[in-house]
């Protein structure tokens, strides 16, 4: 893996963390920017790179650095959000794979549909949790559809938009980013 690379990841995982402590309290689920950053990191890491970060923040997380919107720790999996999290890499694979690469609309399509794949993984768990760890005796899947999917869709779809559009003019400034840990040694060498 080349500096850029391992730069570009540290920059998409600081990104992911600002994105997730911009929250605003709603229910259940926290209103945050972290949908913004879920589709951007694959846009612009691709597959591979991008669930690596994801990776990492799941599991710094789930030791304790608080990351997630309300903190860290093992309890965050007993959370009815925390599908979601993990739906983060659903997400990834879709909207990072290579798939009709050369189509901007297919471009943003995968991303919709890996909002879409994160959803669902979100709203399966969150039924989960609600119903069988927490006993809730309203959940229904119509409840879990109203909390955890209407009031986030409208944001989410315009985030994955915006995502992609943002990715689109940071492709090429990136692509002509080539500069190798031993290419810059040796150019600060020669100054």
């Amino acid at each position: 893996m080349k500096v850029k690379d391992l730069c570009l990841m540290t920059v998409c995982l600081c990104i992911l963390i600002i994105c997730s402590k911009i929250a605003v309290p709603i229910g259940v689920i926290s209103i945050t920017l972290q949908t913004f950053a879920v589709a951007i990191i694959p846009y612009i890491l691709k597959w591979k790179r991008a669930s690596i970060v994801l990776t990492a923040y799941i599991l710094m997380g789930l030791i304790g650095i608080p990351v997630f919107s309300d903190g860290g720790g093992f309890f965050y999996v007993l959370k009815p959000s925390f599908g979601f999290i993990l739906g983060f890499l659903s997400s990834t694979f879709i909207t990072g794979s290579n798939v009709l690469k050369n189509s901007k609309i297919a471009g943003l399509i995968k991303g919709l549909l890996g909002l879409l794949t994160l959803d669902l993984i979100g709203m399966i768990y969150m039924y989960f949790i609600l119903k069988y760890y927490i006993g809730s005796a309203k959940t229904s899947i119509l409840y879990v559809i109203q909390v955890g999917f209407l009031p986030f869709i409208l944001k989410d779809s315009i985030s994955v938009v915006l995502a992609y559009i943002i990715s689109l003019r940071l492709s090429p400034i990136l692509d002509n980013m080539q500069l190798s840990s031993k290419e810059y040694i040796e150019k600060e060498t020669k100054m």
